[in-house]
């Protein structure tokens, strides 16, 4: 029974072992090879690829070799990091073994070795060996050296030449070979290989055999890979959770050793769904809180975050890890907006409740309420610890007295002194408070005996302090004496109105006092009363004599005798204006002055004016006209004795001097007396001394002949 419990232990130990703990596990076993008959290097011949599940470091040999033992071994090439199945100076003989199976194990030393096995085949009399490998090239600059530059040209050979070789070559990333010349060629600039020498792998296959070998690409002047100097490996940090948006996080630093070299900075946070809650500044390489955010400790705690530097040639990418610490948390509300209603009343009044749900992620369970003073928050009161809200003061919307709709800002309070804010709509309703209101509890109105019927006499309308409905009234009367209805009515718009003439029915004197009741219309109603007398008297009329002073008359209040005298004002300004024109020219050129013969000679030359230089001016001669009827020959005697052919020039010199006036006077005074009329003093002419003796001329039978200036 002992026994059994204990093979069940053991069982059960090695079970959970080996549930634990998982074998290396290998990938593309099993797998076939194939070598010649002729091969005498030692030489790789297999590359095996295994990975332990559990991250455990594992190692590889030979299990077993089937049918003979010596010519294959397995060892760690350093150069691949892998294990190697390889030949170790192999003396292969075909007519005995044409294939050997070659059982590898690989070990964690924590389960069960697992196994894979190889076969591999022996080629009769065959040899495939590369003829030039290995081979460590000489050093490129790397610095010049190009893409598609040819590095090293590979060559083997096949004993049987059972086929064309081909050749392949890993890695693959950086450099390339040509399959049938065996030429490698780097794939991009070689500055841009961050390591010197490149170890890589070259197989070449005859379609049969398989042969790898090492080639060493050695370089110099390659690029020096940037790094962050603070994050070589990765880093952790802690922060708290109610840490300020805005703060800083972690300052990094980057080093790059080739001189000038031009870097660029990146950021990847995961979850990417939060890479807004950082911002990384790529010119002082700091990691903040992005203003606006925040972290919550209960929706996620970690962050893992990658920062990547770059020259354009090659890059790092270090890890910072970010752990959120739990911090006391504010209480919140369950909503953002709450609604109440309550009817106005009195300080004191109201008890709205809003139903506050309040939380807290530290598990508080204990708050405080109160107002923002703000925005009508002093009218009210809230209950600390209930959150009942009342007026604090008596609450009236009548006439917008108070606002009917407020919004307040409620606050929480944890027991940490951590706040939390929600909003409440108060909405207040109206009561029909007030009744309507008299201006005066009587008032006396008049009619006479010409007053019509249907005429408002007077009106008693009164106010109401509420709002809306409540404000609204109707009015009705009545009278102890029921005459009074008979003559005077109260409408329900609380006017007052003759319904008949007393004229002829009641006395002079008389007075009825009617009752005037209004009732609002809120609910319950509210009424008040009151009184009107209304007094029936004789109106007596008086005649008024008005008596009508005529203002007196003012010419500067008439316009148009305004206007009047400015146009008269504008035309005696011309006329003086034309007067003095002439006045002017009196005095510097004289009164004769003129295009026609000069009436006043003699006054102007005692003047010296010259006015009458004209008459010095030569002479033009002028031929008569011959006329059909002859003229008489004593008709123009006169004239030829004294003129000659021009008749503005005298023969005569006598009579160019100056006639003496007579001694009675000064001045000639009747008709005008001419120097040229001999003894014109004494022939005066009148009309009956001419006869008309042909259309158009006029001949004197008077005296002597005229000139023929004068006819």
């Amino acid at each position: 029974m002992l026994f059994s419990i204990l093979q069940s232990i053991l069982f059960l130990a090695f079970f959970w072992k080996e549930s634990l703990c998982a074998a290396p596990l290998f990938s593309g076993l099993p797998t076939e090879r194939s070598v010649g008959e002729s091969e005498t290097e030692s030489r790789i011949i297999y590359q095996i690829t295994a990975t332990d599940p559990d991250g455990d470091a594992f190692a590889c040999s030979i299990d077993s070799i089937a049918p003979t033992w010596g010519d294959f071994d397995v060892t760690y090439n350093t150069l691949i990091s892998k294990w190697t199945v390889n030949t170790v100076s192999p003396s292969f003989d075909y007519a005995n073994t044409t294939q050997f199976t070659v059982t590898i194990a690989c070990d964690d030393s924590n389960t069960t070795p697992r196994t894979g096995i190889l076969t591999v085949k022996v080629i009769d009399n065959d040899l495939l060996q590369f003829t030039n490998m290995p081979v460590s090239t000489t050093s490129f600059d790397a610095s010049i050296t190009g893409a598609g530059t040819t590095l090293y040209t590979v060559s083997a050979t096949s004993v049987s030449n059972s086929g064309l070789l081909s050749y392949t070559i890993s890695p693959m990333t950086d450099f390339s070979i040509d399959a049938s010349s065996g030429k490698v060629t780097n794939n991009d600039h070689l500055n841009r290989q961050i390591a010197s020498p490149a170890d890589l792998w070259v197989t070449v296959s005859d379609g049969t055999i398989i042969a790898e070998e090492h080639l060493r690409i050695n370089m110099h002047n390659v690029n020096n890979v940037p790094y962050w100097t603070n994050l070589l490996t990765p880093q952790t940090i802690t922060i708290a959770e109610d840490t300020a948006s805005g703060t800083l996080l972690y300052s990094l630093t980057s080093q790059d050793n080739d001189v000038g070299a031009a870097l660029s900075y990146s950021m990847n946070v995961n979850p990417v769904t939060d890479t807004t809650k950082f911002s990384f500044s790529t010119n002082t390489l700091e990691l903040r809180l992005a203003s606006g955010q925040s972290f919550d400790y209960e929706t996620r705690n970690f962050y893992n975050i990658t920062f990547t530097v770059d020259d354009t040639m090659a890059s790092t990418t270090s890890i910072l890890y970010v752990n959120i610490q739990n911090a006391h948390e504010a209480c919140y509300f369950d909503q953002s907006l709450y609604h109440v209603t309550a009817p106005e009343g009195a300080s004191g009044t109201g008890s709205m409740n809003p139903n506050f749900v309040v939380s807290d992620y530290d598990g508080t369970s204990t708050y405080s309420y109160s107002f923002l003073s703000f925005n009508n928050s002093n009218r009210f009161a809230i209950d600390a610890s209930t959150g009942i809200i009342k007026y604090a003061v008596h609450y009236d919307i009548d006439n917008s007295a108070m606002p009917y709709l407020v919004y307040l800002t409620v606050i929480c309070t944890d027991t940490t002194s951590k706040t939390g804010t929600s909003q409440v709509e108060i909405t207040v309703t109206d009561v029909n408070d007030n009744a309507p209101s008299f201006s005066t509890a009587s008032s006396l109105l008049t009619v006479n005996q010409y007053t019509s019927p249907g005429t408002t006499i007077g009106s008693a309308a009164p106010t109401d302090a509420d709002s809306g409905v409540n404000a609204e009234f109707t009015c009705s009367g009545t009278s102890a004496v029921s005459a009074a209805l008979t003559y005077y009515q109260i409408g329900s718009d609380c006017g007052v109105y003759l319904l008949s003439s007393p004229d002829g029915t009641l006395a002079y004197g008389t007075m009825y006092t009617m009752t005037i009741t209004a009732v609002d219309k809120g609910s319950p109603a509210l009424t008040s009363t009151s009184t009107v007398d209304i007094l029936y008297k004789e109106l007596t009329t008086t005649t008024v004599t008005t008596t009508t002073t005529a203002n007196p008359y003012n010419f500067w209040d008439d316009d148009g005798a305004v206007a009047a005298f400015s146009m008269a004002i504008i035309l005696a300004s011309l006329l003086a204006v034309v007067f003095l024109y002439f006045c002017i020219r009196c005095c510097y050129t004289g009164l004769c002055c003129g295009p026609d013969p000069c009436d006043f000679c003699n006054w102007c030359n005692s003047r010296n004016c010259n006015c009458c230089q004209h008459r010095n001016r030569p002479t033009r001669t002028i031929t008569p006209q011959e006329y059909r009827n002859p003229r008489r020959a004593d008709e123009f005697d006169y004239y030829d004795k004294n003129f000659d052919s021009d008749y503005e020039s005298l023969k005569n010199e006598e009579l160019r001097r100056p006639r003496q006036l007579n001694s009675s006077s000064s001045r000639v005074h009747g008709l005008r007396d001419y120097p040229d009329f001999p003894n014109s003093q004494s022939a005066q002419l009148t009309p009956s001394n001419g006869k008309m003796v042909e259309p158009g001329r006029v001949v004197f039978t008077r005296g002597r002949p005229l000139p023929i200036g004068y006819y």
